[in-house]
């Protein structure tokens, strides 16, 4: 097997594009320096500030004997989005005279504005446009929540989801507090994700599409996945060949779930790093797709294609509890959907999206059989690979019922390429004509 392939297709230079749909955002871990916990806190300096009293400022002096919690984020990063509601409720159970949560964004004040009315957010909201802040605090990747103390010291910087009122409350009593870092968690995931805002390499002249896949060689160090996606070009390093595959032939660069993958044998063993840069005029990444599903299936020396199988699955069904527990959200054009240690959280999604999620954390796979139309928000917990717990709470959330039964699945089908190459071999040929 060859261990790198290689597509060029050379043309204009190549223009900067949105940011596409469905980016990979697995956590980032940078070797841009967070500030120390103990070391006092870097200056605030907003452009604006946004949903504060009238004369109040955001300086230390100000905010002295507070606790702050500057969460870090964006108003098109679904991650962010998706710890909302957590922090509201935490924001909501402490003594507004102690605590003052302030989210940061880089972003212009009327994009943020509209924001807000979209997704209600306690406290602040600091509008950093000159980047300082986020320099300052060595933030490169959000969310991002960094703790200061009324002293105005550096507590810790960890990720929202780790965030709790019981911790806050004994920061403001003094008392010390051990929250994981964001370096801690990557270290401990074996990964190392560089920045979903990474920059494509710069050359000479710009390719219209460009992919490339390569093995790394054994026994160059630890294992440590990275990801980076943004306007026009996709990198992945350390991949097996499982999720390659999976990431290849899902839809707007969503994976195909585990469930769904039907190899006929062993897939290729060893890590593999992927790149990608397509052109300005294919906004959504489509018409890459094939291109970089060619690149692995002969790569890696595969055939690939969908089969439907009839198989166990769950069924999603509305009930009449369904019209008042499922409530339409205004559209904010950045949905994200995530199945993590136990919790299902879905922003902007549709019943699809929540099918999806569901079968992530099942391993299972899910129809939605609803012909709900919209978009919502929602958080589910139930513990992987319980569907009686997924049941119970789906019902008690959103009014909605998982029914088991038999459905036609579309499964991805993985084999050997050769087994193709023997069987045209093993074919009668037919005589030639004369």
């Amino acid at each position: 097997m060859k261990s790198s392939v290689y597509i060029h297709w050379f043309a204009l230079p190549q223009l900067r594009l949105p940011v596409i749909a469905g980016a990979i955002l697995l956590g980032s871990f940078t070797a841009a320096a967070l500030p120390e916990p103990g070391t006092p806190a870097p200056p605030l300096q907003f452009t604006q500030l946004l949903q504060a009293p009238p004369g109040a400022k955001a300086d230390w002096v100000a905010l002295r004997g507070k606790v702050v919690v500057l969460e870090f984020g964006g108003t098109d990063c679904g991650p962010c989005i998706v710890e909302i509601p957590h922090l509201n409720r935490i924001s909501a159970a402490l003594d507004p005279a102690k605590f003052q949560f302030i989210s940061v964004y880089e972003e212009d004040p009327e994009v943020v504005q509209r924001f807000l009315t979209k997704r209600k957010i306690s406290g602040w909201a600091g509008i950093d446009t000159t980047n300082r802040v986020f320099k300052r605090f060595g933030v490169m990747h959000w969310p991002m929540t960094i703790i200061v103390d009324g002293q105005g010291r550096v507590v810790a910087s960890t990720s929202p989801e780790n965030l709790t009122a019981v911790d806050l409350r004994a920061v403001s009593d003094g008392k010390s507090v051990k929250l994981a870092s964001a370096e801690d968690e990557s270290a401990a995931k074996g990964e190392k994700v560089s920045a979903a805002t990474a920059k494509a390499p710069a050359t000479a002249i710009k390719p219209l599409y460009e992919v490339s896949l390569s093995k790394q060689a054994p026994g160059a160090g630890p294992v440590m996945m990275s990801a980076s996606a943004g306007p026009g070009h996709m990198s992945l390093s350390g991949w097996s060949a499982e999720r390659v595959l999976r990431l290849a032939y899902g839809v707007a660069f969503n994976e195909v779930p585990k469930d769904r993958l039907l190899p006929t044998s062993s897939l290729p063993e060893g890590r593999y790093n992927l790149h990608a840069i397509w052109s300005s005029e294919d906004s959504n990444g489509r018409l890459i797709a094939p291109f970089i599903q060619e690149s692995i299936t002969y790569g890696l020396n595969l055939r690939v294609q969908w089969k439907t199988v009839t198989k166990k699955a769950y069924v999603l069904r509305m009930t009449e509890a369904s019209k008042n527990l499922l409530i339409p959200q205004p559209p904010i054009e950045m949905s994200f959907r995530s199945y993590k240690n136990g919790k299902l959280k879905l922003v902007d999604g549709s019943i699809d999206d929540l099918a999806a999620a569901i079968e992530d954390g099942l391993e299972v796979p899910v129809v939605n059989e609803t012909g709900i139309e919209g978009r919502f928000d929602t958080e589910l917990e139930f513990p992987a690979k319980d569907a009686d717990a997924a049941k119970a709470a789906l019902l008690k959330t959103l009014g909605l019922e998982l029914i088991e039964t038999d459905r036609p699945i579309q499964m991805l089908e993985v084999s050997p390429r050769e087994d193709s190459k023997k069987a045209m071999e093993s074919k009668p040929q037919e005589a030639p004509k004369k």
